[in-house]
């Protein structure tokens, strides 16, 4: 695919804008979309990564103080991702990832921003319709537990032994067993 705005070198930056509900696509050359960012019409993102992302990346066993093969210091001290450039700054900004290796280099931020965002770390949405055929959440569950309990309490074994097949029967499907 060639640049949309030289037209003359291949596109390597693609980058999708959201503003209110109009979508804009760039699909650029580096040449361009340094411009552009320059410019202020597209986000300004690291387009050159410093040496250091690569020296980092062949230090093995760097803990979470230190960058590792997906995280690399900027020239300010900021983290950047070693794959895309956005730095740790424009990531608690915007609250968007810029590519696959952000979630890698930046994985002790999600979980505060998940938090942040939807205002928990767990996903309690609605899932794919293939996804396991269940819809049965964790609160249904515990609730199945107490009855098949308050059934064995009672001595009602017939109810018990169906509350327990129920709840197997959701446990092989949340696995993936059928």
């Amino acid at each position: 695919m060639k640049c949309e705005r030289c037209g003359a070198r291949e596109a390597e930056v693609h980058i999708r804008q959201q503003k209110g509900k109009e979508i804009a696509e760039f699909h650029l050359c580096r040449q361009c979309a340094e411009h552009m960012a320059k410019e202020g019409l597209i986000p300004d993102i690291s387009f050159e990564l410093p040496i250091d992302s690569f020296l980092w990346g062949l230090l093995p066993g760097h803990g979470p103080s230190h960058p590792g093969p997906d995280m690399a210091p900027s020239t300010t001290g900021d983290m950047v991702c070693g794959s895309c450039g956005l730095d740790r700054s424009s990531l608690r900004r915007s609250g968007r990832y810029g590519c696959p290796d952000c979630f890698k280099a930046f994985h002790e931020d999600l979980g505060p921003l998940l938090r942040k965002i939807h205002g928990s770390e767990i996903h309690r949405g609605a899932r794919p319709g293939n996804a396991c055929g269940n819809d049965t959440s964790p609160e249904e569950i515990e609730s199945l537990r107490t009855e098949l309990k308050d059934a064995v309490e009672k001595e009602e074994y017939e109810r018990a032994a169906v509350l327990r097949d129920r709840i197997r029967e959701i446990g092989d499907l949340h696995e993936g067993r059928s």
